[in-house]
């Protein structure tokens, strides 16, 4: 009979996956196919104009989509703002508002407007915001609640990246490594199916080509140690570019935070920006996935390539930070291509011969990965847009170089930094933020030195009721962590434990300043999926432990679909 019943558990969650993937792709597919015509009829109708008329006219079109954007987001679904990705994940984390079924109609109708106008954003978040809301759907009308419902949605998030690239795996990675973070098999097993189902259904409406038009990469030079090289500094580069887009992002949203106008304004002077801009560079406007394409068949010469990657750097950080509903992953894709191609082309005047459709291949995981720092996701999405596994080396050496770049330069995960800067207010979150960490964390902390004996710790442990231990130099700075479960696997697998503490523990401790607000702190637990975490003052010494059960908010994040 209990076997029985899981039978039908497990039937239940594939249909519900089917559907979910299947609506998933319908939409996305229309919201593409609106974004790609109303974006021709746009450049179609400029083309017949004279230049004069155009610089006229094309600021208008595009300050007035900005307008209807900026009142559809700000007036009606706030949460509608930006790319989207950000509110799924807080959706997903119960730190944010609820997915309501009306956000679905006007993230769809606000991203068409203003992607359509020309505005230099990506349609890849507002399609993960569009799938989450399937799953939304869907789990509402089977009524589902708590992980099923969490699955629902990050299975209709992942098959909307899978049905907009036509790359299922790479959806399916992008969920794991950047919407929940974390590995569950009920999770991976709806999201699979929802993935297949929904590009299944892509492929069956727009066939089975890749988002960009790529030559067949026949006869190329072998990978050379002087090659191997050109990679490296490509990943060095791009790498520092990463970082510098997202901090022209958010210096963009600091310039927008102080402009004294509504905030849906902010969309329209951004239209009237790109519009200006659109006039005399039209290869900046869009997502940019046609100029991708036309970049692999070498239709642009190296000079406007420079011209073309400044501009869009620029001008995609302002029409993101305006708060238009649009993402920024296929600008992102976009930049890298380009720099990678910048690259290719320097190497092989000083004698280092590189494919620049390789290398611009190469660029465009490597930007993802230093910008959104998910290397695997990057890894698989340049697999599965090329259909070729030949260059995996250095693939995986330049995304993990730019990577590690970003690391070094202290860039967090663009969607989760935005998730705070962006997340709307709640209740909930304006009595956390008034709240700081100083007033909630216990200051008696038990104290372990990097002498200290393995041996010693688990009694050590005893004396806490925390789940993490914090050790610490002479100075009293926080120089590592031990958790209970990894002293615990030690233990059993070592005999010795003589040795000090600081020959296992973990060199890169998971923190949090003290003068931060309660909000944050909670998303640094949400997000590191930890009970505790250390406390640390403004010169990284131990200051306390702050565990998630000392933050008191009311529970109302249990249901987060309307």
């Amino acid at each position: 009979m209990l076997l029985k019943i899981t039978k039908l558990s497990k039937l239940g969650i594939i249909i519900e996956a089917i559907l979910v993937g299947i609506l998933s792709g319908i939409i996305v597919i229309l919201f593409n196919w609106c974004i790609s015509n109303l974006f021709s009829f746009n450049q179609s109708f400029l083309s017949q104009i004279p230049l004069i008329a155009k610089i006229f006219v094309f600021p208008i079109i595009t300050c007035l989509a900005g307008l209807i954007v900026g009142i559809l987001v700000f007036k009606v679904a706030p949460e509608t703002k930006g790319s989207g990705i950000p509110f799924v994940k807080l959706a997903l984390m119960r730190l944010g508002k609820r997915i309501r079924i009306r956000s679905m109609f006007i993230k769809f109708a606000a991203g068409v407007i203003g992607i359509g106008s020309g505005f230099s954003l990506g349609r890849e978040g507002p399609s993960v915001q569009l799938g989450a809301g399937c799953g939304a759907v869907i789990s509402r009308l089977f009524k589902k609640n708590g992980t099923k419902q969490h699955n629902l949605i990050t299975a209709g998030a992942a098959s909307a990246i899978g049905a907009t690239f036509n790359a299922p795996v790479a959806g399916t990675i992008f969920a794991v490594e950047e919407l929940t973070r974390k590995f569950s098999v009920s999770t991976l097993f709806t999201v699979l199916i929802a993935t297949v189902s929904a590009v299944t259904v892509s492929r069956h409406f727009v066939g089975e080509n890749p988002s960009f038009f790529i030559p067949e990469l026949q006869n190329l030079p072998k990978i050379s140690l002087e090659s191997l090289v050109v990679f490296i500094v490509l990943g060095i580069i791009v790498g520092v570019f990463g970082v510098l887009f997202a901090k022209t992002i958010f210096l963009n949203q600091k310039v927008f935070d102080k402009i004294k106008v509504p905030n849906y304004i902010k969309p329209a002077i951004a239209g009237f920006v790109i519009g200006i801009v659109g006039v005399f560079l039209p290869y900046v406007l869009g997502s940019g996935n046609i100029f991708i394409s036309q970049l692999f068949q070498y239709k642009f010469t190296l000079s406007l390539i420079a011209i073309i990657f400044a501009v869009k750097f620029l001008v995609t950080p302002l029409c993101f930070s305006s708060g238009a509903a649009g993402g920024i992953f296929f600008p992102v894709l976009m930049l890298g291509s380009f720099l990678g191609y910048i690259v290719g082309s320097i190497s092989n005047v000083i004698g280092i011969e590189i494919n620049l459709v390789t290398i611009s291949i190469v660029g465009m995981g490597a930007f993802l990965a230093a910008v959104a720092r998910t290397p695997i996701t990057a890894i698989v999405m340049v697999f599965e847009l090329t259909g070729d596994y030949h260059h995996i080396l250095p693939v995986m050496l330049s995304i993990a170089v730019a990577d590690l770049v970003a690391q070094l330069f202290g860039h967090e995960p663009i969607y989760s930094t935005l998730i705070l800067k962006q997340s709307q207010n709640t209740k909930e979150k304006e009595t956390l933020c008034e709240l700081k960490v100083v007033d909630a964390m216990d200051k008696n902390v038990v104290n372990v030195t990097l002498k200290t004996k393995i041996s010693e710790i688990p009694n050590l442990m005893k004396q806490t009721k925390y789940n993490v231990l914090p050790i610490l130099n002479d100075n009293n700075v926080v120089a590592g962590s031990i958790s209970k479960a990894e002293i615990d696997d030690y233990i059993f697998s070592n005999k010795n434990t003589d040795d000090s503490i600081e020959n296992i523990m973990n060199p890169e401790p998971v923190t949090v300043n003290q003068k931060e607000n309660l909000y944050k702190a909670l998303f640094v637990l949400h997000t590191n999926e930890i009970l505790d975490v250390i406390v640390v003052d403004d010169t990284n010494k131990l200051a306390g432990i702050l565990c998630r059960k000392q933050i008191v908010f009311e529970d109302r994040f249990s249901d987060i679909i309307v």
